[in-house]
This record gives structure tokens, C-alpha cells and sequence, in this order.
């Protein structure tokens, strides 16, 4: 990990819409992606991604769904899905009650506080609006990596 000497690790969750949009991204990504592809390198590289059994779960159902297959083969998909989930630290799920308008999404925030996670990046709106889930920032990828080089510049 470059540079990891003089910062500290990240630790975050990722909500299924960033996962699935870094991993349909083409190498030419349109500059609007360019936020998430730093985002997800940057929690990767640390070994930072946190999720759970429900959310890894959601990310397999989603990725493989067959109107992603114009964007990406499956089998590169299920090759995504394998290395995310042997990078991912899998948590118990913190008992947080009903957070978000949209209950589905619920499972994103009680990954990020059951695994201590600070950041939980995401671009629904629906759980955008929560902001916090006790000691977790819900943001979106562009105010995260605002976040993270705060914090790295605040490291000695």
C-alpha cells in the first residue's frame, strides 16, 4: 500500500450501488464515476470494506442480474463478486432498528455500526438522509474522499 505509513487505514461500507457501478465501469469511465472508483481503491487498498452475510448477499443478486450483461460478462461479475468477498470483513449486524424510509437499507447501516465502520458511502437518497448512524458518516462518495484527505492531512 503506497503511503500507507503515513495515514491510517479506512474502514467503510459500500452500498451496493457503489460496488455494482465500480465494477460495470469501463476503463474509459465517464468523469462522474471517477469519485467512485477512487472511493471503492482507496477502502480496498486499505482492506478496509465492511459488510455483512445480507449485504454481500444483495451485491451477488444485484451484480448477476442479466441486464448488467451488456455491460460486463458474467463470468468477470462472478470474478468481481469473489474477490470482493474475500477482501470484505464480514460483521455481525448491530440491532439499529428502523433508520432509513426505505427498509432494505437498513442492513447497510447496521453492517457499518455493528463493524464500526465510520463511513458508509452511497449515493441513495433514501439513506443519504440519515446522515449518521451512531459513530457512522453516511456520505456520498465525493464528500468521502473530502473526508478521508482531512483526515490523512490531520495524520503525522
Amino acid at each position: 500500500m503506497l503511503g500507507s505509513a503515513t495515514r491510517s487505514p479506512v474502514r467503510a461500507v459500500l452500498d451496493t450501488n457503489i460496488l455494482v457501478a465500480y465494477a460495470l465501469l469501463g476503463r474509459a469511465a465517464a468523469r462522474r464515476h471517477d469519485a467512485i472508483r477512487r472511493c471503492v481503491e482507496r477502502v480496498r487498498a486499505d482492506r478496509g470494506l465492511v459488510g455483512s452475510s445480507e449485504t454481500l448477499a444483495e451485491l451477488r443478486e444485484v451484480l448477476m442480474r442479466p441486464t448488467f450483461d451488456r455491460y460486463a460478462a458474467a463470468i468477470d461479475r462472478r470474478a468481481f463478486l469473489d474477490r470482493i468477498a474475500e477482501e470484505m470483513t464480514l460483521v455481525a449486524p448491530a440491532a439499529v432498528g428502523r433508520l432509513c424510509r426505505d427498509p432494505e437499507d437498513d442492513m447497510f447501516l447496521a453492517a457499518a455500526v455493528g463493524g464500526s465502520a465510520p463511513w458508509l458511502v452511497t449515493v441513495d437518497r433514501q439513506l443519504l438522509s440519515v446522515r449518521h448512524a451512531g459513530t457512522t458518516r453516511v456520505l456520498r462518495p465525493e464528500r468521502f474522499l473530502e473526508a478521508v484527505a482531512v483526515q490523512d492531512a490531520l495524520q503525522p
